[in-house]
């Protein structure tokens, strides 16, 4: 699938809620669905800054393509992750760099966030573009 129907996948999923009560518990479940981070990776090497729940990334380089794997200690940002993870995962560092992830504000989430969780969010996301921008470069 290419980024964009991945894209578009995740903004006609969250299109069929009506409420937010309803989009958060999609988004919990989301989270559910992430492959399990082995214990080793949560570490503060792999812990992004600026989260205030914990949340571990690892980044993987094979074949031109990133990996990505995660975890948080929050149902939420676990969810938030997921979006990202389907979104990236197994993308090339340039299809990173060139879409950005503005669904997020497409279909409101980003105005639905507290400020820290969106501080979170945002740390992620340049964490991720830094790693692809400096992958890019090899």
């Amino acid at each position: 699938m290419l980024i964009h129907e991945k894209i578009n996948k995740i903004k006609e999923d969250f299109s069929f809620f009506d409420n937010w009560e309803d989009k958060y518990q999609y988004l919990i479940d989301l989270g559910k669905k992430l492959p399990k981070l082995d214990d080793i990776y949560k570490t503060e090497e792999y812990r992004i800054q600026g989260c205030t729940s914990n949340l571990w990334v690892v980044t993987k380089f094979n074949n031109g393509k990133i990996s990505l794997s995660g975890s948080s200690d929050s149902v939420i940002v676990k969810g938030l992750f997921y979006l990202i993870y389907f979104a990236y995962n197994e993308e090339s560092p340039d299809t990173i760099i060139s879409t950005p992830l503005s669904f997020f504000e497409e279909i409101g989430l980003s105005d639905h966030l507290g400020q820290s969780r969106s501080n979170g969010l945002n740390s992620l996301r340049k964490k991720i573009k830094s790693i692809a921008t400096e992958l890019s470069n090899k």
